[in-house]
């Protein structure tokens, strides 16, 4: 039996402070481990802390419970006097959640799986049964958003039907 690791109960990157039970759902407080961040707007590390704000994020249900991360986020000063970014937010990375997300990656993926595979109301009826908070119209979002993006180059090949070649 493989050996539980702490990454199945919290996402990569996040170290848990608290765990506690409010009513319906988990509450897991957390900060990012990492001690610095890269500028958004040049890309300089910075040590420097401005402040901090907290996060709530949506992860997945454990033990019949909703889950919610509340992370504390901080926000750096920008070391480089030719950026125009003074202030900036640290990034929680792909692997915990998007920039403004309020899902975590891990959730946010199996309600992309839930929309393409069941659509929009059968995949929210599935989705309140396993206790994910979304509704119908966030299930197609989701799948849009991932959707590919239309193809722009001009076609290169233009295939003939063999049966339509034949008939003439």
């Amino acid at each position: 039996m493989p050996r539980p690791s702490r990454h199945m109960v919290s996402p990569v990157g996040l170290v848990v402070d608290t765990v506690s039970i409010e009513g319906e759902r988990v509450v897991v407080s957390a900060h990012p481990i990492a001690v610095d961040a890269a500028c958004t707007g040049c890309g300089q590390i910075s040590a420097r802390v401005h402040s901090h704000y907290e996060r709530q994020l949506q992860d997945l249900p454990a033990h019949g419970r909703g889950v919610q991360l509340r992370v504390q986020v901080r926000r750096f000063r920008c070391g480089n006097a030719a950026c125009k970014r003074r202030i900036f937010g640290e990034l929680l990375g792909p692997g915990v959640a998007q920039k403004a997300a309020r899902r975590t990656a891990r959730l946010d993926g199996i309600v992309h799986h839930l929309g393409v595979a069941l659509g929009g109301r059968p995949a929210a009826r599935l989705a309140r049964q396993v206790m994910l908070p979304v509704s119908r119209d966030t299930l197609l979002r989701v799948v849009r958003r991932r959707a590919l993006p239309p193809l722009t180059g001009a076609l290169q090949v233009v295939g003939i039907d063999d049966f339509a070649w034949k008939r003439g």
